[in-house]
């Protein structure tokens, strides 16, 4: 199957233009990989459902010769190696640690050359419209409060439990300085209300004002499916625009899953080009493999 993807901008004459690259996709090689997973996974549940020496099991998968028993897995000895009961002081030690594990949003200050046609964002962000360090509560679907965002989302609500845990980091442990006189939040095509009703309630709780002021004028594709910093920063651009006027306080700028950080830091620049104060990104789950 052959596609087209978008290359780096090039410029002919006095315009930027992105031109599409012939790629052809390497089909039998994933036909290939894929099969081998599979296996790999039938193997898997076999050895889960194995009656005999699991050592046994693994020693001719892995075409060894030796067959004999073990002698120390648990079919062999009759019995479970390893407890299956927890202490549940144990278990409620772990919950408050996870709850307790938000990340740190660490400010992105270098662009891609020629993502930013329409925005004009070149080089280095300004700091001027840099984002200050925010927090995320937790990762995607961990033990932590990341299970009830995966839930709540699903469900296309997130609950004032939710909310009661930003407040507290945020008060106990974040402290941001100075501290937010109004909440803002990152709008969606897809889900119109789920953000914006989860940061009033949230704006609420902090006793601070909400505003919606940041408006989505075009959809885009998802961040995470975008594969390095150009295509990041390049499909984002002119997709956000801030509506006026807008406070000149600092903001807690709120969504709910972050991926590159790279929405946040175009929101938080754009704000501040209208005229808004200092920005602080709030997370509810980060996606990310990396720190945020």
């Amino acid at each position: 199957m052959s596609v087209e993807t978008p290359s780096p901008v090039i410029k002919v004459g006095s315009q930027w233009r992105r031109t599409p690259v012939p790629f052809t996709m390497n089909e039998e090689r994933i036909y290939h990989l894929t099969h081998q997973r599979e296996q790999e996974w039938e193997q898997v549940q076999q050895y889960l459902g194995h009656p005999g020496c699991l050592m046994s099991f693994l020693r001719n998968s892995l075409d060894d010769p030796a067959t004999e028993n073990c002698g120390r897995c648990s079919i062999c000895l009759q019995q479970l190696i390893l407890p299956i009961t927890v202490d549940p002081i144990l278990v409620h030690q772990v919950a408050t640690f996870l709850k307790h594990a938000e990340i740190v949003i660490k400010p992105k200050k270098q662009v891609a050359a020629n993502a930013f046609i329409e925005y004009g964002f070149k080089g280095n962000l300004a700091t001027e419209i840099q984002a200050q360090e925010g927090r995320v509560l937790s990762r995607w679907g961990d033990a932590g409060w990341g299970k009830m965002v995966l839930d709540n989302k699903h469900n296309n609500h997130f609950s004032d439990e939710l909310a009661d845990a930003l407040v507290e980091m945020i008060h106990n442990r974040w402290q941001p300085e100075p501290y937010p006189t109004w909440v803002c939040c990152v709008p969606s095509l897809n889900h119109l209300e789920l953000v914006p009703n989860f940061a009033q309630r949230l704006a609420i709780k902090l006793g601070i004002p909400f505003i919606n002021t940041v408006v989505k004028t075009k959809e885009n594709q998802p961040q995470k499916a975008q594969q390095n910093r150009f295509h990041q920063c390049s499909n984002l651009d002119g997709v956000f625009a801030i509506g006026q006027p807008i406070p000149d306080g600092p903001v807690f700028l709120v969504d709910d899953i972050v991926d590159s950080g790279w929405t946040l830091t175009v929101i938080s620049a754009l704000l501040q080009e209208a005229g808004s104060g200092i920005v602080y990104p709030l997370a509810l789950a980060s996606t990310s493999v990396k720190d945020t």
